[in-house]
């Protein structure tokens, strides 16, 4: 593509979802129904969309929607109304159903490829559900339909690269894909969309790794699967986890498709429901007392991991009392003091076999630690190591809790903020995509101060009339959703998920009348008839005013 080259919009459009749980499902819901309300040339933008690159929670939408496009009879409205009473408050069984096959024992019986976790069990319930039920010959070149190009993004763990589920290009990545091109491809359209869903979302510590190929084939005595799983980077599986850890808004993904087909994308829309803000950490602050030291702790918990005296006591006492009945010594030989004798006898020897194999276990767990030590703490460092044993046991939880939470948020917040800013940077940075980008995102119209606004909430005054209490009230709503795939009492209470559709719609609306005032603004670029691009804008306008009088207007 050439900077100088005039454009055309809105003829080939690319959609970008981020991560988020619901809060991402949701809000990119409300994107692709507005597109497909507001029409351009005689017909709804959402025909226009020719690509899709999703993550984590928008993985959930992208999958179920980019599937529905290829069926016969596809109608949006259709497919909207299918995906919103699947999910809606009191529908939603996803974690209920998740949850219940991890613990039923015929599932893993019935599924033995797979390894049983909970992302598994995930993966299993949504390979059940009607909207992400299939396989990937759902994307297959040659029969999909509009989309020319899908690509539902994860993150391998061997080689720390975006893992893109893509129906052109790698599948996978490089050093996964460009030397085992053959053995992939055999494999590739047999990948069930509810893996695709389950790997694309399994956010680090949440959930573990799915592992390719192991999970992902029921059938592994397939010459295929042979083939792909007796080479060298597949032998001892492939750690797949959620897309967000490598680029959580997808846009990394959706330039190579835009560098792969023909004058490229006319516009990339990057629909975002992360942030820049995160909670500060805070440290814990509990105070030093001298209750105990670990030590003492350590050596008071091991003193019941072994064979007391009244173990012995117990079971001598059960035994001369059944001895000396027998004897007569007490005149008869009594059944009840067989009984009395017996029990204590029981009792005696129950705790003495417990405490034999419980010595045996603390004897073998304190020798394996030691070599653990040993093997992994340099010798210098060993002795210094040891004399934590010292320590106050509510400093050392002092210690613990402060790693722990720090370590957390690093994972979640700032290695994750720093690759959104790193991946806005370049997608910002790239001078022939002047003009062919858009980014919504959910916190836009929140009416919220931002430390990039210096107060109060910066708008374009050209669009009239400015986000109203209401609508900001319905986007801070939005906004706020935690990053889960549930709804819990609360989010029912503000009927969250009606406000995550709106957000995304009249979000989409205000920021395609910023992005038209701005190629207007730059006319000599735009090779389309602007009459057209300014009915597209009156009809954006008029939406506008209405959903600043009621946001939900639409949903």
């Amino acid at each position: 593509m050439s900077q100088e080259k005039k454009i055309e919009p809105f003829k080939k459009i690319g959609l970008c979802f981020s991560g988020g749980g619901f809060r991402a499902t949701f809000y990119a819901l409300g994107i692709v129904s507005y597109l497909n309300e507001v029409q351009y040339k005689g017909k709804p933008l959402l025909e226009s969309v020719k690509a899709l690159s999703t993550v984590s929670g928008g993985t959930l939408l992208g999958v179920a929607f980019a599937k529905a496009m290829q069926q016969d009879g596809y109608n949006f409205k259709n497919f909207y109304h299918t995906f919103y009473e699947t999910f809606k408050p009191g529908n939603n069984k996803l974690l209920e159903t998740a949850i219940a096959k991890l613990e039923d024992d015929k599932v893993w019986k019935d599924n033995p490829y797979k390894k049983r976790s909970l992302i598994n069990a995930f993966a299993l319930t949504y390979a059940e559900m009607p909207v992400f039920n299939g396989n990937f010959e759902h994307f297959e070149n040659g029969k999909i339909k509009q989309l020319e190009q899908v690509c539902f993004n994860a993150t391998d763990f061997s080689f720390g690269l975006t893992y893109r589920f893509q129906n052109r290009g790698y599948f996978g990545n490089t050093p996964l894909y460009k030397n085992y091109q053959k053995q992939v491809n055999a494999l590739r359209n047999k990948v069930e969309l509810g893996d695709v869903v389950a790997s694309s979302s399994c956010f680090p510590v949440g959930f573990e790794p799915l592992v390719f190929p192991d999970d992902y084939f029921k059938d592994q005595n397939t010459s295929e699967y042979k083939n792909l799983k007796g080479l060298d980077v597949f032998i001892d599986g492939v750690g797949i986890m959620d897309g967000g850890i490598a680029d959580n808004q997808g846009i990394g993904s959706m330039m190579l498709i835009s560098e792969r087909m023909d004058d490229g994308l006319d516009l990339i829309m990057v629909n975002d429901v992360g942030s820049y803000k995160m909670k500060p950490w805070q440290q814990d602050n509990t105070k030093i007392g001298k209750s105990s030291t670990v030590k003492k702790v350590i050596n008071k918990v091991l003193q019941y991991f072994t064979i007391k005296p009244l173990y012995w006591l117990t079971l001598l006492a059960g035994l001369l009392i059944i001895i000396l009945n027998n004897l007569s010594v007490f005149g008869n030989a009594f059944t009840s003091l067989y009984i009395v004798g017996s029990v204590i006898l029981g009792v005696g020897i129950t705790f003495t076999v417990l405490g034999l194999i419980a010595s045996v276990i603390k004897g073998f767990t304190l020798s394996r630690l030691k070599s653990i030590f040993k093997k992994n703490i340099p010798e210098p460092l060993l002795d210094d190591i040891l004399t934590f044993q010292k320590l106050d046991i509510d400093l050392v939880k002092r210690m613990l809790s402060d790693r722990i939470t720090s370590a957390s948020t690093m994972i979640n917040d700032v290695f994750l903020k720093q690759m959104r800013r790193l991946n806005y940077d370049l997608f910002y940075s790239k001078p022939e995509l002047k003009h062919r980008r858009v980014t919504t995102t959910i916190y836009k119209l929140n009416g919220q101060e931002t430390p990039y606004s210096n107060g109060t909430p910066k708008y374009n005054d050209a669009i009239k009339p400015k986000p109203s209490k209401v609508l900001q009230s319905v986007a801070l709503t939005a906004s706020e959703m935690p990053t889960t795939l549930w709804w819990d009492a609360h989010d029912v209470a503000k009927n969250r998920m009606d406000a995550l559709i709106a957000c995304g719609q009249f979000t989409a609306c205000y920021e395609l009348m910023d992005y038209i005032l701005k190629l207007k603004a730059d006319n000599d670029s735009v090779g389309d008839d602007l009459t057209e691009i300014n009915k597209l804008y009156d009809a954006l306008e008029k939406d506008w005013k209405a959903f600043n009088k009621n946001p939900l207007w639409l949903v």
